[in-house]
């Protein structure tokens, strides 16, 4: 019913129409084939290598503060030298941006340009909503060259899910961290838990020491599918279809952090809705967050304590780091459009920009070539973000993404909630979100 639903809506993409925020392009058919994708450099379509007159572009984010600052600045040097394409960037709300990214894709009025989760892209590649960059990657006029000697090799698996495809690119590879505060844990001569089960005593060390709980997961689901696949656990089964968050390793890893909750060592985001201002404050001591959040981080914290950050913890038969850093792809609509989106992209990879991107956002750049400017080399040096990254990139993978995630992670999400807050049990809650999120992928 779903699939029958979404491809009806996908149909409505054939009409002339408006993006939610602004003028768009007329789309083309999106219903095009997107099950056989070709060989790396293969070209499958063809594709306008020249500009002859302007074209506007537009891109969704949701960078705000600093972020955004940093990437209107670099949109503003492109606009400056590309004399036929303008590029302009519509912010979203964050706590709203997937729904809407969503539902624009089911109205068939996506931007030229989408920034989003990798689990979820697959939802719109499979609905053929997505350009395969291949075509524009290793094209002697417009492409990337040496792309596959350049681009970081911890990318692979988000292509292998693809059939070889390149639906979406990062800018910069991150994922989640231990943010603590370097000053509380010198005093307390704590060392920042290499593993899951050395978070109790550092956790209640610094509980103890602010007289509240200490420790948390700034978005609990993401953390809880990390420890879930390190132990050996599957979200969904790949090969069968299969909702698998019900497992005895999943409810043993919520009941660990019940554990946590119910000694009072840990807590939820709640209300706060964010641990930057909480940590800042000296309201909890460590949490786990994206490394992508050190610019929130450095402004906050300012000179009240330094900060430290180490490689996400391990523990169990994987090492695993979700890429969860989202990604940015092209949507279809005319061929101008593609190939201005695509020259955008293009120029946010390159060396110089990429480089400075991962530097802004405290990440790993995408391309090796990135990693090696000066400017990367030295921010690598200073800052404990880059350098926690750079030290778990041997672990890093994608989350298996099949059609329908979205609403995998979105009821497994609901069912923690539930549990934590004592709404519900664990089998009632897990029970429930699977069956919602079983229909989702059926």
């Amino acid at each position: 019913m779903k699939k029958r639903f979404l491809s009806a809506a996908l149909a409505l993409a054939l009409l002339p129409s408006l993006l939610l925020t602004g003028c768009g392009p007329k789309k083309v058919d999106p219903n095009a084939d997107a099950s056989s994708t070709p060989a790396a450099g293969e070209e499958t379509s063809p594709i306008v290598t020249e500009l002859t007159s302007p074209v506007e572009i537009e891109v969704w984010h949701t960078y705000s503060d600093s972020y955004e600052t940093w990437f209107q600045e670099v949109t503003d040097k492109f606009n400056e030298t590309h004399e036929n394409i303008h590029v302009t960037l519509q912010l979203q709300p964050g706590d709203q941006y997937e729904a809407k990214v969503m539902a624009a894709a089911k109205s068939g009025t996506l931007p030229n340009i989408i920034r989003s989760q990798a689990v979820n892209m697959t939802t719109y590649a499979n609905q053929g909503m997505l350009v395969d960059m291949n075509d524009y990657i290793y094209n002697e006029e417009v492409g990337y060259p040496n792309f596959d000697e350049d681009i970081n090799p911890g990318l692979a698996t988000l292509y292998d899910q693809w059939d070889g495809a390149r639906y979406a690119i990062p800018l910069f590879m991150g994922g989640n961290v231990f943010f603590y505060n370097k000053t509380m844990f010198d005093e307390l001569g704590l060392e920042p838990p290499a593993k899951w089960s050395d978070v109790e005593a550092v956790a209640t060390a610094v509980s103890e020491k602010i007289g509240k709980p200490g420790f948390g997961f700034q978005v609990m689901v993401d953390g809880f599918m990390e420890m879930l696949i390190q132990d050996g656990g599957q979200v969904v089964d790949v090969d069968t279809n299969t909702v698998e968050f019900d497992s005895d390793i999943a409810k043993d890893r919520i009941a660990w952090y019940q554990d946590l909750l119910d000694k009072g060592v840990a807590r939820l985001v709640g209300d706060d809705k964010h641990f930057t201002n909480p940590f800042a404050n000296g309201d909890v001591g460590c949490y786990v967050a994206l490394s992508g959040n050190l610019g929130y981080l450095t402004q906050a914290v300012g000179d009240k304590f330094e900060l430290g950050v180490a490689p996400l913890p391990q523990e169990g038969p994987v090492q695993f780091v979700s890429l969860s850093e989202p990604i940015f792809a092209i949507t279809k609509s005319t061929p101008e459009e593609e190939l201005a989106s695509w020259t955008f992209i293009n120029y946010l990879l390159s060396p110089e920009v990429n480089a400075d991107c991962a530097s802004v956002f405290g990440g790993l750049p995408a391309t090796e070539s990135a990693i090696n400017t000066d400017l990367y080399q030295q921010f690598l040096n200073e800052n404990p973000v880059a350098q926690a990254v750079l030290a778990e990139k041997d672990a890093f993978g994608y989350v298996p993404a099949i059609d329908g995630f979205y609403d995998v992670r979105t009821s497994l999400d609901r069912a923690l909630e539930e549990v934590f807050l004592g709404i519900s049990d664990v089998d009632t809650a897990l029970a429930n979100a699977k069956t919602t999120a079983q229909q989702a992928i059926d």
